[in-house]
């Protein structure tokens, strides 16, 4: 990998740790996707999540992001059992500690990309004159600072992934997942949000997943995960 900490990453305490994480539906018929993985991921670690379409990498990533429940195990953070609260705990938990940003931005188009941005802080219950300075010190960091008043509508789907990201960050959280947040981008306005993701990741001492298909961007992380049957594997050969 590309980071020149990796090395020291991998030895200190999680951040996260998922033990014996499992998941199974039950339509028609039973379709297990998640087969006890184990997965822990340190402060200030990127990591890459890489697989096939239909393996279960974005069922993963909602899991760790605590959107949905697993069918078995358990996710750790600070040494409690997160999936062991309440919903309505748990979504206390999701706004203040998780950032995610998605392939498709779902931005809300009726309000501009400041609004947007502060809207996981209104959520919260925070003011809007307390999230103000926060929001617009992330559009500048997101080069985005003439973009306060516009609507989604007015910006290029690269700016309005930047806008996604900004949102993500707003509530200061531990963990950032992204969900392919270049997978709608050009080549070149993909490779400049991530170089974001990993600024933000260095500015803001944040972890962060990735599930993605480019694997030269999963090779600039600091570890890539391959999802296969349902098992997560350490992927070093990129050729």
């Amino acid at each position: 990998m590309n980071r020149p900490d990796s090395g020291t990453i991998a030895a200190t305490e999680p951040l996260f740790a998922a033990h014996g994480i499992s998941k199974t539906f039950h339509k028609n018929s039973e379709i297990t996707v998640l087969r006890s993985i184990n997965f822990a991921i340190a402060p200030k670690e990127m990591v890459a999540i890489i697989g096939d379409s239909g393996t279960g990498k974005t069922t993963l990533l909602h899991i760790l992001g605590t959107l949905e429940r697993p069918s078995s195990g358990r996710l750790i953070y600070r040494g409690k059992d997160i999936f062991a609260q309440n919903d309505k705990a748990l979504s206390h938990f999701r706004n203040k500690t998780i950032g995610f940003v998605f392939q498709s931005h779902h931005l809300l188009p009726e309000f501009t990309a400041l609004e947007n941005i502060i809207m996981p802080g209104l959520i919260a219950g925070k003011k809007k004159k307390a999230l103000l300075g926060r929001a617009e010190e992330l559009l500048s960091k997101m080069g985005m600072a003439g973009r306060v008043d516009h609507k989604v509508g007015e910006l290029s789907g690269g700016e309005q992934q930047r806008i996604a990201l900004a949102r993500a960050l707003i509530m200061k959280p531990a963990l950032l997942l992204a969900d392919e947040p270049t997978g709608n981008l050009d080549p070149g306005t993909g490779r400049r949000v991530f170089d974001l993701l990993t600024e933000m990741n260095e500015i803001f001492k944040i972890s962060t997943v990735m599930v993605t298909h480019n694997y030269q961007l999963a090779a600039k992380m600091d570890r890539c995960l391959k999802l296969d049957n349902g098992k997560l594997t350490q992927l070093n050969d990129f050729s």
